[in-house]
């Protein structure tokens, strides 16, 4: 029954939830698809943190150390699914007897993707991961 003058309403609260429903639902989906991407790079970061400190700790040279810690970190990348040169190095420290080799890996998530688009904006979030190692103090350096 409706008042006289008035236009009936209904179906209209259907409608108003189908269309409320459908961006919540994808926002939560969005939120799923960042959490993954921000995970899947904090595994990658991690990985080539470590795998690169191995390496200049295990090498005989300081350019050798650079170029293997460089090879390490794009094996990473491709192992984990991310872009070539989306992972950032830094070395502090010198492969010598009993030095700690300080190894920096950082990259970027971006907040909001659009499928076939891209990124959308300039919010990223930053992950980092660091890795710390001594060389062995018995090893001989050539």
């Amino acid at each position: 029954m409706t008042r006289a003058g008035a236009e009936p309403e209904r179906g209209s609260a259907v409608v108003e939830m189908a269309v409320l429903g459908s961006a919540v639902f994808a926002v939560l989906v969005q939120l799923v698809v960042v959490f993954g991407t921000a995970q899947r790079a904090a595994l990658a970061t991690s990985a080539a943190a470590r795998e690169a400190a191995r390496v200049v700790v295990v090498s005989d040279s300081g350019p050798e150390a650079g170029m293997r810690a460089r090879l390490a970190v794009a094996t990473a990348e491709r192992n984990h699914g991310l872009e070539p040169g989306s992972l950032r190095i830094s070395v502090a420290g010198t492969p010598a007897r009993a030095r700690t080799v300080r190894v920096t890996v950082r990259t970027s998530v971006p907040i909001l993707r659009i499928p076939f688009l891209g990124r959308v904006g300039p919010a990223v979030l930053p992950v980092e991961a660091t890795q710390v190692m001594r060389v062995d103090p018995y090893r001989s350096i050539g």
